[in-house]
């Protein structure tokens, strides 16, 4: 069954006022227990993280005779993290499940106490051959596999896995809205990485459900939402690697999903409309908003999501990552252009999204503390008050005036330069920065 979509009405007019309320800071974590990683799945019981795939190197490159994604810089641990305690410990991933769990970019969601996994990029076999978009579905039981972990037990019975081709996806996104969990965009890439040369995109939404209750995770009720819409020459649902968050629709304040930037249209730039779909229970509606352009932020990165009772607004924060536009030495906003061509990025760029319509606003003054953010992880502060059953919104009418404690970023890919080269190289990231809100 497929669902059309249409653009988005709303108009694109914003009153003066509107401004991003808020500044948020980072500061390097006093306990550093992580290992380097990045594009890694992620999954939290209280103070404990559990992490899952993603790469040890940095940027992994578009050219070359070798693999641009080389088995030795996988993640072939499953590691368990307690910042608090300034902890961590390591377990080998289990003979049968050791491709996709060490592979990159899976899409994953934690539901409860259930980390699900799809997908994913690498090698299937043992050495750097058998390039594939692996075709599973691994369910993970949070909360024993972390104990496992800890104490050394074997972790085969609290991981199930199927293979369903729909589910061979990597760049994408999983998330559940209500009962109905989604497998947004992203692409299918067979064999080694390569520049210019693109994989299967999916250009969907898949809509769908997942019976966990046997010995494997079966879907159910599957189908697909699409669009005929263009921007650039390419469908605007051909998109992977982009970040995405629930979000607080402004029409009718229910919690819905956005889809910003990503990669890429037939220009071999980022897209720049958004797409916001939200669950209807009989069918889920998408749609593009053409009235906004983005600018800040298009690729994958560490993300924070907020929702404003008192005025209606939901806010998108976005910390680094790569670029369109940039900032540059004197201030001023500049488009990517041939000498910059989406850079790395080492400031916050913050959405702000209301029923007068959509802006952003870059922090031109306050600096990161470099060019980081890329494939990281936002890891919420189980403290902050959330909005009713969205599990990822903060409620900001309840953050007190002043500096708020909002969460974590961990990981990802960090930069020296702008512009990454030999000269200038990118590595995976073991830094945990504590993230600071300062509501105004």
């Amino acid at each position: 069954m497929k669902h059309l979509i249409l653009g988005l009405l709303l108009c694109g007019c914003l009153s003066a006022a509107a401004q991003a309320p808020y500044t948020i800071t980072l500061n390097k974590a006093a306990n550093q227990p992580a290992p380097a990683l990045q594009s890694y799945c992620i999954a939290t019981l209280g103070s404990y993280w559990l992490l899952i795939g993603g790469r040890t190197n940095g940027f992994h490159g578009t050219a070359g005779s070798g693999s641009t994604f080389p088995t030795s810089a996988s993640n072939t641990s499953i590691w368990v993290i307690d910042v608090s305690s300034n902890k961590s410990w390591k377990a080998a991933i289990p003979a049968n499940l050791q491709y996709q769990l060490s592979s990159t970019n899976i899409a994953y969601y934690q539901d409860g106490n259930t980390l699900y996994l799809i997908g994913g990029y690498g090698a299937g076999c043992a050495n750097d051959g058998c390039y594939q978009t692996f075709p599973q579905l691994t369910a993970i039981d949070v909360q024993r596999t972390i104990a496992a972990v800890q104490n050394g037990y074997a972790l085969n019975n609290y991981i199930k896995t199927t293979t369903d081709s729909r589910m061979a996806v990597t760049g994408g996104y999983l998330v559940k809205l209500n009962d109905w969990f989604h497998l947004v965009m992203g692409q299918n890439y067979t064999g080694k990485y390569s520049g210019g040369v693109t994989g299967k995109y999916t250009e969907q939404i898949a809509r769908f459900k997942i019976d966990n209750s046997g010995s494997a995770p079966a879907i159910t009720n599957y189908s697909v939402i699409t669009t005929n819409e263009q921007y650039n020459g390419a469908n605007q649902f051909h998109r992977r690697d982009y970040p995405s968050v629930k979000m607080v629709m402004p029409a009718n304040r229910n919690v819905g999903v956005a889809v910003f930037g990503g990669v890429f249209n037939n220009q071999g730039g980022p897209f720049i409309n958004p797409v916001y779909f939200e669950d209807m229970g009989f069918n889920t509606l998408a749609q593009i908003d053409t009235n906004f352009r983005q600018r800040f932020c298009m690729y994958d990165c560490a993300a924070v999501s907020a929702y404003n009772s008192s005025t209606g607004e939901a806010y998108v924060s976005f910390i680094g990552g790569i670029t369109d536009w940039y900032i540059d030495d004197s201030g001023n906003e500049v488009p990517g252009n041939a000498s910059n061509f989406m850079p790395w990025f080492n400031r916050v760029s913050t959405i702000v999204r209301s029923m007068n319509g959509t802006q952003e606003y870059p922090q031109r003054n306050v600096t990161l503390p470099g060019y980081i953010g890329a494939n990281a992880a936002f890891i919420l502060n189980p403290a902050i008050s959330l909005i009713d059953k969205s599990g990822e919104v903060i409620d900001y009418a309840k953050l007190q005036t002043g500096k708020n404690l909002i969460g974590w970023m961990y990981g990802g890919i960090e930069a020296t330069a702008p512009q990454s080269n030999g000269f200038n190289p990118t590595s995976a990231s073991s830094t945990i920065y504590e993230v600071w809100l300062q509501k105004n």
